[in-house]
C-alpha cells in the first residue's frame, strides 16, 4: 500500500509538473491576462455606448421580448434594418442570452465581443501550432495578439468585426488541423459558414479563403474528394443563401455608401474628363472606372504597409482606436517588415504556410481596399492575426541571426512595457478626453427624462450627436411592443436612412431646427439640446450634462409660462 501510494503521489507530482511547465504556465498567464484586460470594467471603458451598440442591444432585447426586431421583422436571418445600414445578425443572436441573464445594459451587449476577442488570442496559439508546429513560436504569437492595440480596442465594444474574426480564425485553424485529422473538416466548414452571418466583410473574405486554403491543403495532404465534399456541402448550405442575399438591396445598403465607385467617384471621373485639355478619346482612356479602381485599390493596399499608419498614427476615427496611436506597437516595426518580405519570398517559392499567409493577407484586405473613407482598420480586421505572424517571423529570423536568445526576453519585456503605457492612455487619457466620440451624455439625459417626463406634455430631443430615439429606447428601456406600434412611432426613409421623427410625446429634431421650431412653445415643454442652443426668452435651464472633459454636452431646459411671467 505504501509503495502504491508513493507511486500515485509521484504520478500526481509528474502530472502537475507537466501541467505547470514553462510553456503551459505561459499559456495560462497570457490567457488570463487577455481576458482580464478585455473584461475589466467593460461597462465603463469605453465611457458610454455609441449608437451602433445601443442599436444592436435594443434589437436583441426586442427579439428576446417579442420575437421581432424593433421594426417588427420576426427573427431576421441575414440582416436587420437598424438605421438603414442593415448590419448582419450573428452578433444580435449571440447577445440575446446575455441580456436574458444580466438585463439590458452595457456589460450584456459588450460581452460577446470581449469573450470572443479574448478567445481569438487563445486561438492564435493553435493557429500557429497548425502552421509551424513550434510551441515557442505559438506562445510568442499568442502574446503578440494579446498585446496588440488592433485586437484589444475592438474587443471592448460592440464590433461585428471582432465576432466575425473569431469564427474566421477558428475555421481556418480547424481547416489546418484537418490535414492530419480529417474529422475536423465539417467543423471548419460550419465555422466558416457562420462567419458569413457575422459581418459584411466576411461574406466576401470567407468564401475566397475557404476555397483557396482548401485547394492548397487538398494538394498538400492528398485528401480525396470523398472526404472533402461532405464538408464543402456544409459550407454551401450557409454560403448559397448568403450569396443570393447579397443581391438584395438590404445587403448592398452599406456598400452603396462606402464603395470606391460611389456617386462622388463617378462625379470625379466625369469632372476629370470634362476638364482634360486633350482629345476626348484620350480622356476616356485615362479617366474611367477601371483606371480609377486600379489606382485606388493599389494605393489602399500600400496604405496597409505604411509604417506611419500602422505604428504611429492609426485611423482618425476616434471610435476605432486611440487618436495618434499605432494599431501595432512601434517596437514591432522592423520585425513586421522583415517577416513580411520573408513571407512573400517564401510564398513565391510555394512554401505552404507562407503561401497561406500571403493569400490570407491579400484576400483579407479586400473589403478595406475596395471601399472609400478614412483608413479602415475595422474593415481590415479580416487579416488578424496575419500582421502579428509577420512580426513573429521577423523576430525569430532576427534571433537566429543574432544567435542570442536573451534578445527574445528583452523583446517581450519591452513589448509589455509599451503596452502598459498604451493601457494607461486608454483607461485614463482617452477615457476623459474622448468621451464625446462615444456619444457620452445620452444615458444621463435619458435618466433625467425618465424621472421628470411625467411633468411635461411635450419633449424635444436634439439629433446633434446621433439618433436620440435609440438611446431613449435602450436606456429607459421602452417596451419593444410600443416601439413596433406605428401609431406611436413616426418615421420616414430618405438618403438611405430611416429617420425617426417622433415617438409618443417625444419629438426628435436636428440641432439647427430647434431654435426655429421651439419658438413660443406650449406650456409643459421640455427641451434637450446642445449647449446654449435655445431661446432664453422661452426656456429656463434645468440641468447641464457634461462630457468627461468637463465640456458641456446637453442643456435640458423647460418652457417658461409667459402668462405667469
Amino acid at each position: 500500500m505504501t509503495n502504491n501510494a508513493h507511486r500515485q503521489q509521484t504520478t500526481s507530482t509528474s502530472l502537475l509538473s507537466r501541467l505547470f511547465s514553462g510553456h503551459c504556465l505561459f499559456f495560462i498567464i497570457v490567457t488570463l491576462f487577455s481576458f482580464i484586460i478585455r473584461l475589466y470594467r467593460l461597462d465603463l471603458y469605453p465611457p458610454s455606448l455609441n449608437w451602433d451598440e445601443v442599436s444592436h442591444g435594443y434589437n436583441a432585447y426586442s427579439l428576446l421580448k417579442t420575437g421581432k426586431d424593433q421594426w417588427g421583422t420576426p427573427w431576421p436571418l441575414f440582416n436587420f434594418r437598424a438605421y438603414g445600414d442593415y448590419p448582419t445578425v450573428l452578433n444580435l443572436y449571440l447577445t440575446i442570452p446575455f441580456i436574458k441573464l444580466f438585463g439590458l445594459n452595457a456589460i450584456s451587449i459588450r460581452l460577446p465581443s470581449a469573450i470572443l476577442g479574448s478567445l481569438t488570442v487563445v486561438l492564435s496559439y493553435f493557429l500557429c501550432q497548425a502552421m509551424f508546429s513550434d510551441r515557442r513560436r505559438s506562445l510568442f504569437l499568442m502574446l503578440l495578439v494579446c498585446l496588440s492595440p488592433w485586437t484589444f480596442f475592438p474587443s471592448r465594444a460592440v464590433f461585428q468585426s471582432t465576432i466575425a474574426q473569431f469564427f474566421l480564425v477558428s475555421g481556418i485553424t480547424c481547416l489546418l488541423y484537418s490535414r492530419s485529422k480529417t474529422s475536423l473538416l465539417p467543423l471548419s466548414s460550419l465555422l466558416f459558414g457562420l462567419s458569413l452571418y457575422a459581418y459584411h466583410n466576411t461574406r466576401l473574405v470567407s468564401p475566397i479563403i475557404y476555397f483557396s486554403f482548401l485547394l492548397i491543403l487538398y494538394r498538400q495532404a492528398n485528401l480525396t474528394l470523398k472526404k472533402i465534399l461532405p464538408s464543402v456541402a456544409i459550407f454551401l448550405i450557409f454560403f448559397i443563401p448568403s450569396l443570393i442575399n447579397l443581391f438584395h438591396p438590404t445587403s448592398r445598403a452599406r456598400s452603396n455608401w462606402v464603395s470606391l465607385l460611389n456617386p462622388s467617384a463617378i462625379n470625379y471621373i466625369n469632372h476629370q474628363r470634362n476638364n482634360f485639355s486633350g482629345s476626348p478619346l484620350v480622356a476616356k482612356i485615362i479617366y474611367n472606372k477601371i483606371t480609377y479602381l486600379s489606382f485606388n485599390i493599389t494605393k489602399n493596399y500600400f496604405s496597409f504597409l505604411d509604417p506611419k499608419n500602422l505604428f504611429f498614427v492609426g485611423t482618425a476615427n476616434q471610435q476605432f482606436n486611440i487618436p495618434n496611436t499605432g494599431i501595432l506597437l512601434s517596437l514591432w516595426l522592423p520585425f513586421f517588415y522583415i517577416g513580411l518580405v520573408y513571407a512573400f519570398i517564401q510564398a513565391v517559392k510555394k512554401n505552404p504556410p507562407y503561401l497561406l499567409l500571403v493569400c490570407w493577407f491579400i484576400v483579407g484586405l479586400l473589403p478595406a481596399v475596395i471601399t472609400a473613407g478614412d483608413w479602415p482598420i475595422i474593415r481590415a480586421y479580416s487579416i488578424i492575426p496575419v500582421p502579428h505572424l509577420f512580426t513573429l517571423i521577423g523576430l525569430f529570423l532576427t534571433i537566429l541571426s543574432l544567435k542570442n536568445h536573451l534578445f527574445s526576453l528583452l523583446f517581450l519585456v519591452f513589448s509589455l512595457i509599451q503596452f502598459l503605457f498604451y493601457l494607461h492612455n486608454y483607461f485614463f487619457k482617452y477615457f476623459n478626453q474622448y468621451s464625446f466620440s462615444w456619444q457620452y451624455g445620452y444615458q444621463q439625459a435619458v435618466e433625467y427624462l425618465k424621472q421628470h417626463s411625467p411633468e411635461y406634455r411635450q419633449i424635444f430631443f436634439t439629433k446633434k450627436y446621433g439618433e436620440p430615439h435609440e438611446f431613449l429606447f435602450f436606456y429607459w428601456p421602452v417596451d419593444p411592443r410600443l416601439v413596433q406600434d406605428q401609431n406611436l412611432l413616426k418615421s420616414d426613409y430618405h438618403d438611405h436612412w430611416y429617420w425617426v421623427n417622433s415617438f409618443g410625446s417625444f419629438t426628435f429634431l436636428n440641432d439647427w431646427e430647434i431654435v426655429q421650431k421651439t419658438q413660443n412653445p406650449p406650456p409643459s415643454t421640455l427641451l434637450v439640446t446642445s449647449p446654449n442652443n435655445y431661446d432664453s426668452r422661452f426656456f429656463l435651464l434645468q440641468k447641464t450634462i457634461y462630457f468627461l472633459n468637463n465640456q458641456p454636452a446637453f442643456d435640458i431646459v423647460s418652457s417658461i409660462d409667459l402668462d405667469e411671467k
